[in-house]
């Protein structure tokens, strides 16, 4: 026997109607697909080059060989944290040629040589070259395939020293480290400085750009400005005496109302997500799904503004208001969001003033240098501590922490894609939690929505 869906589904389904009819109304909802279209169709025209820097990526790999460096995070830790894995020798590449192209995915013909304590350290074998060469902590950057020992004879073993010849393949994780060359507009508009920049950086930087950067923020704006007058159009007189002739209560019609935007923006979220996973594939050819994590994060965000304007739309009945207020709250995010940034810099400037500066193992290898952090000066009073930075952490202590879900999406690509410096320092800090993000946003949009269906339940249409 068949049985007809209930009052509840069809009303929801007759508001979700509703809602798309009043989108397609929308003409400016063009221009956002119009704006869209234009800034994939510009990273489209990029072009992304290896440059020729496999020595360099040799040479790391033989001297991360000094240590035990499996299961850490090359990104975080530095040279005083791995004291007890180091090995007691000196590894370094004498020659080194390549077999073909100096490219990401050709082969060398290198000679690797060691220098341990003499009579202390442990000869090596094939096979354990074989396995450590070219790994660092949980990733690969080389692959020995072919190894064979040089014969120094007797005396120079016992003296800790050792040579190998070797053909080495590149490892699964080397294309994202090699510097790249990025250009738009065939190659007319260079992006990277000359020596180029690691194909994870650029690919990150792209994949910001066009998601949670420009690309979010287009659309987003967009999306308030159309959704800005569903309620107060469905408060005109007669909307909703019509709305209300359906056998349903009215914080229900808002809250569908307000369901129904939100699902048409969240498939246009992740129309944007899935464009930029499609075209910094296609560029690079690196296809990170943690790039998905970006669709909830924004409509996470959408669903605060959308709350908002919600609220504001019932109390005016305007859509100007509606509009006006919810960018307003977003500036206002925006910069409580930055300014505690600031107070987080000033707070670890603090702390590690005048103390030598962390440097991480992966810039170590590298070869850059950690200097003293310059000593606090006497004459000034850290932001942390002065009264505009207490004022800005009290205020976004009760604001949503809308930078706390956007962290969570870099801090996932960062490390999907091996960038490592400052910046991913910051986002894994302890000062920044998605769970006490997401919890926080979550109350604010519960109150906003709260707020808004008792007012209309209780105002005369």
């Amino acid at each position: 026997m068949n049985r007809r869906p209930s009052g509840f589904f069809l009303s929801f389904f007759a508001m979700l109607g509703d809602a798309w009819r009043e989108f397609l109304d929308a003409k400016i909802l063009y221009l956002l697909l119009v704006l869209i279209g234009l800034l994939f169709g510009t990273a489209l025209t990029g072009k992304i080059e290896p440059l020729p820097g496999g020595k360099s990526y040799l040479d790391l790999a033989a001297r991360a060989l000094a240590a035990d460096l499996s299961g850490l995070d090359l990104a975080k830790e530095n040279f005083a944290d791995i004291a007890g894995r180091v090995t007691g020798s000196l590894y370094s590449i004498s020659k080194a040629e390549p077999l073909g192209e100096d490219l990401p995915g050709g082969k060398w013909r290198v000679t690797l040589k060691r220098n341990a304590i003499p009579l202390l350290g442990k000869a090596e074998s094939i096979g354990e070259i074989q396995e450590r060469f070219g790994r660092i902590a949980d990733g690969r950057l080389w692959i020995a395939e072919e190894v064979r020992e040089e014969g120094l004879g007797t005396f120079a073993k016992a003296m800790g020293q050792q040579s190998w010849q070797m053909t080495v393949a590149p490892g699964p994780d080397l294309k994202l480290l090699w510097p790249n060359r990025f250009t738009l507009f065939a190659g007319s508009l260079e992006l990277t400085p000359p020596k180029g920049a690691p194909l994870g950086l650029e690919v990150l930087i792209l994949q910001k750009l066009l998601t949670t950067g420009l690309g979010g923020s287009i659309l987003l704006l967009i999306s308030v400005v159309v959704t800005a007058a569903f309620v107060p159009n469905m408060l005109r007189k007669g909307t909703l005496e019509l709305l209300l002739v359906r056998p349903l209560p009215r914080w229900r019609v808002l809250v569908f109302k307000y369901i129904g935007s939100l699902l048409f923006v969240g498939a246009l979220l992740g129309l944007l997500i899935l464009s930029c996973w499609l075209v910094t594939g296609i560029l690079a050819d690196l296809w990170s799904p943690n790039i998905l994590l970006a669709v909830p994060s924004l409509l996470l965000f959408f669903a605060l503004l959308l709350s908002v304007s919600v609220f504001t739309g019932v109390l005016t009945r305007s859509a100007t208001a509606a509009m006006l207020a919810t960018v307003t709250y977003w500036v206002v995010l925006f910069i409580a969001g930055q300014m505690h940034n600031q107070v987080v810099e000033s707070r670890l400037r603090s702390e590690n003033a005048g103390k030598p500066r962390q440097v991480s193992v992966a810039e170590s290898l590298r070869g850059n240098r950690g200097n003293r952090n310059p000593p606090p000066d006497p004459n000034r009073i850290p932001f942390h501590r002065s009264t505009v930075g207490r004022v800005a952490e009290g205020v976004y202590a009760v604001l949503p922490r809308t930078e706390d879900l956007d962290n969570l999406v870099d801090r996932q690509l960062m490390r999907d894609l091996a960038v490592a410096g400052p910046l991913r320092a910051l986002v894994e800090s302890g000062e920044f939690s998605w769970a006490t993000g997401l919890g926080i946003t979550g109350a604010h949009i519960g109150c906003f929505l709260l707020a808004a269906c008792l007012i209309f339940s209780r105002r005369d249409p």
